[in-house]
């Protein structure tokens, strides 16, 4: 795979909805447990990227439908993966900001396994599913 895959932007599908971000990944959870005004500042980078590409994407602003969220990060060359759980963290939070989803506890988000891609650069896919 070279970076992400073509795909409409937007809507993939009936209920379906996908953010695609080039050259970045969500801040990893270790890199948020620092000073506190560290954490903050790449906390809001999350939320202005996400929240923009969502934008662009046309994500429609959540109801309380519950959605399910899968993640793939797509390492660039010689990149290694964090743990797996270590992107959702900054990930959900930036997706409230955007209001692509109503809350990340368990009654609004279904959270699928984080899938890991290699690609010619670093790029991040978020895929919202709504769960009837």
């Amino acid at each position: 795979m070279t970076g992400i895959p073509p795909l409409a932007i937007g809507q993939a599908g009936k209920g379906e909805y996908v953010i695609d971000i080039p050259n970045w990944h969500p801040t990893p959870l270790n890199k948020l447990l620092g000073h506190w005004r560290t954490s903050a500042k790449r906390k809001k980078q999350d939320r202005e990227m996400v929240w923009a590409y969502s934008k662009q994407a046309k994500i429609p602003l959540n109801s309380s439908t519950k959605r399910s969220i899968e993640l793939t990060i797509v390492l660039g060359p010689k990149q290694r993966a964090c743990d797996p759980d270590a992107y959702w963290k900054s990930c959900l939070d930036a997706l409230v900001h955007a209001m692509a989803i109503w809350d990340d506890s368990h009654e609004y988000c279904e959270l699928l396994p984080i899938k890991f891609e290699r690609g010619t650069r670093k790029a991040t896919r978020i895929l919202l599913r709504d769960v009837t």
